[in-house]
């Protein structure tokens, strides 16, 4: 079979897939690991993606496998006004051109509507709750970027949602009666070492990855509840990872106007590779304090290395990711209270945490692995 794949790509799968230096596309990286999954099957991938930085299309093709990555206006305001007209209409016209049996577009959005305008059958797959996410966020852009998933769901040949709770949120608020296949992300487990839990006593080191400032991900939360857990667990550290949670970014800031950073690590972005493995080898427990996932990689990635997690108890897959909190500690992360009373908890109680360690790998490996993934995405291409 020939897919095509539209969506965020890696440049790391680029660069490593054609050994050369690709646009510096940007995407997570269980994309590139499923997309292998494909060829590793022995089909045929086409990658349709686009970049800021670009004047003219990048091609690129190798064996069973070809990319093609066009320009991005680069002010929002342009491909917002006309939601992505010029980049849909060039994303459309590749996939004409290659043909593949089907384009599966990730997330709901302008990769979607240019495999609805390609003419290909358009399998698209939902990573977020469009309306929720907007609510949420409560910005002039997202409400305008999160529209586009109407008609994007509504004239889809076939639906897909990375978890139950986005499913349900596609029928409840966006209105779509038909079915809707559920399909995980994943990673390869197997290549995750497990950690070893650590006796950490008084001074466990809680660790959070998030990708951005704001009351989505709710950093701000994890840093209202860390005093009260320094207040029983003096030698705690808070390490905080990703964007906007660097020295001198807004995460600093606010917290140093609040008086709200002693013990705490603003290390902001890493590699993924060094971010995992600084994970590995400091966090005794992760913190994801956002207030709604769909199926979110962190947590996976923490199970599969055996760290304990403190999610949301109603952020949106969290609970269906977490197995309903037998591979995961549950809480009110919209209460600093509620979230340090788990902290402190997990923090420190070794045997607690060794039990959710060996719980949230076993469920990792049983439910999130790549492979089943990538031959889950087969099956409902009918491949």
């Amino acid at each position: 079979m020939h897919i095509g794949f539209a969506g965020p790509i890696p440049a790391a799968f680029l660069r490593d897939s054609f050994g050369c230096e690709p646009p510096p596309t940007d995407g997570p990286t269980f994309i590139g690991q499923l997309v292998h999954g494909w060829l590793e099957q022995g089909h045929r991938v086409t990658v349709y993606a686009h970049h800021t930085e670009l004047r003219q299309p990048w091609a690129k093709a190798d064996g069973p496998l070809r990319a093609v990555v066009v320009p991005r206006r680069r002010r929002a305001r342009d491909y917002l006004r006309d939601y992505f007209r010029v980049e849909r209409e060039q994303l459309a016209s590749a996939m004409r051109e290659h043909r593949p049996d089907v384009v599966n577009a990730h997330w709901t959005y302008e990769f979607a509507l240019a495999a609805l305008a390609s003419g290909r059958p358009a399998y698209v797959t939902a990573h977020d709750a469009p309306l929720r996410c907007a609510w949420e966020m409560r910005t002039a852009f997202r409400w305008l970027y999160n529209a586009m998933a109407v008609p994007a769901v509504h004239r889809a040949t076939a639906l897909s949602a990375v978890s139950p709770y986005t499913a349900r949120h596609l029928r409840r608020c966006l209105g779509v009666r038909r079915p809707v296949r559920v399909i995980p992300n994943g990673i390869p487990v197997q290549d995750f070492p497990g950690a070893v839990v650590r006796d950490c006593a008084a001074a466990p080191v809680f660790a959070t990855v998030l990708n951005g400032w704001g009351p989505l991900k709710n950093g701000e939360a994890v840093l209202r509840a860390f005093p009260a857990v320094r207040a029983v667990l003096p030698g705690a550290r808070l390490l905080l990872l990703g964007q906007g949670f660097g020295p001198g970014g807004p995460a600093a800031e606010w917290a140093a106007q609040r008086s709200l950073t002693d013990g705490v690590d603003f290390a902001g972005p890493a590699a993924h590779d060094a971010l995992l493995n600084r994970i590995a080898g400091e966090a005794d427990v992760l913190v994801h304090p956002s207030r709604v996932e769909a199926c979110p990689l962190t947590l996976i990635e923490a199970m599969a290395m055996g760290v304990p997690i403190v999610a949301g108890a109603r952020s949106g897959g969290v609970p269906w990711v977490l197995d309903e909190g037998r591979a995961g500690m549950l809480a009110d992360v919209g209460s600093p209270a509620s979230l340090a009373s788990a902290m402190v908890r997990l923090g420190g109680d070794r045997a607690l945490r060794t039990r959710l360690a060996r719980a949230g790998r076993e469920h990792a490996m049983a439910a999130f692995d790549v492979k089943e993934t990538a031959a889950a995405y087969l099956r409902w291409f009918g491949a």
